[in-house]
């Protein structure tokens, strides 16, 4: 007997939708893309041809009429988010929203409080909780050798950032859009955020650079350098590093993983102090193949929100977890404008 598959349906045919987590759906055994919903009917019509789709719509209430779904993909501006995920959880059906799962922390909250009051859950997609770097280094640092995490630091720069999504402001822009991956992973390995104080700093309206510091509610200080400074081609780059009790980590670029133990594995080449440094990369025929791979996450949170969906398991980043980032973005926010340190209501 054939292994029971998720019915998903999938609105939004747009750019990062289409080029990067289309592809993934045919590498997740669990996932039947039954339809496809966009406004603009070529672009329905194009995504359901390349992709397998079984039928295309233009009006996601036709869709949820017409199909028998198990759940819901919605990737567009985060305003499409919120209403088309009410949609979505009327006709009682689970959703997966791309991140921010809103434009603003009440609006997020709003659509978390939806699904909860009918009984029904959704999931953000925050990638980097199942990219594999960051997971190994979640292992790493919950063994007993780490001996806890005491310190965080995330680098994180883009290049030339827009004002988007109606938000006026590009550097405002920035956090609720971009900066929320960076929280998200913060409380991935931490905890929720108790307070932060930051700084705003401007080159051009579209380059700048956040300078944040604040404390984990388990009292662990934390340090961000979160900027827009990039060459417009040389787009991302990203560090995370993780102090222990003596033990040293950190992810680059999600990609290359260092870490230095307590303990020296070969004492006898202990060289002018140094500690020795055990290292990770994926091959490289892996992350040249697709952005869909796992390395960087894209197949891991549409397989758990397709288990989640057949009754397996949880999601690593619910609705609630959207909004508690962008709760913490708006914080860095006020408190870059106030230059005061801004307290995080739990």
């Amino acid at each position: 007997m054939a292994e029971r598959k998720a019915r998903i349906g999938f609105v939004g045919c747009g750019g990062h939708a289409t080029s990067v987590l289309y592809p993934t759906l045919h590498r997740i055994p669990q996932v039947e893309l039954v339809a496809v919903c966009d406004l603009k009917e070529e672009l329905a019509k194009r995504n359901a041809r390349f992709f397998g789709a079984l039928r295309w719509y233009t009006d996601v209430r036709e869709m949820l009429e017409k199909e028998d779904l198990d759940g819901v993909i919605i990737v567009g501006p985060p305003q499409m988010h919120v209403e088309v995920g009410k949609i979505c959880l009327d006709a009682g059906k689970p959703i997966f929203v791309e991140k921010p799962s809103a434009i603003s922390y009440e609006e997020a909250v709003s659509l978390a409080r939806y699904a909860e009051e009918r009984g029904l859950w959704g999931a953000v997609a925050y990638m980097k909780r199942y990219a594999v770097g960051y997971r190994m280094a979640k292992q790493i640092a919950a063994s007993p050798e780490f001996g806890g995490i005491h310190f965080l630091q995330i680098e994180f720069s883009n290049g030339p950032y827009p004002a988007i999504w109606g938000i006026d402001d590009p550097a405002k822009a920035f956090l609720i859009g971009q900066a929320v991956h960076l929280f998200n992973l913060a409380r991935f390995f931490c905890g929720e955020i108790a307070e932060v104080y930051a700084k705003l700093y401007r080159l051009t309206e579209n380059m700048f650079a956040y300078a944040v510091v604040g404390r984990f509610q388990s009292g662990v200080p934390f340090v961000m350098n979160l900027n827009s400074l990039e060459a417009k081609d040389w787009k991302i780059r990203e560090r995370l590093c993780l102090s222990g009790n003596g033990c040293y980590l950190e992810v680059v670029d999600m990609l290359h993983l260092r870490y230095r133990p307590r303990e020296l594995m070969l004492p006898e080449f202990k060289v002018g102090g140094r500690t020795q440094t055990l290292t990770w990369s994926p091959e490289w025929a892996e992350v040249l193949a697709t952005k869909a791979e796992g390395a960087f996450g894209y197949q891991g949170e549409i397989e758990a929100f397709a288990k989640a969906c057949l009754g397996e398991g949880e999601p690593a980043s619910t609705l609630w977890d959207g909004a508690k980032d962008l709760q913490v973005a708006e914080a860095v926010w006020e408190s870059a404008d106030s230059n005061k340190l801004v307290q995080i209501a739990v």
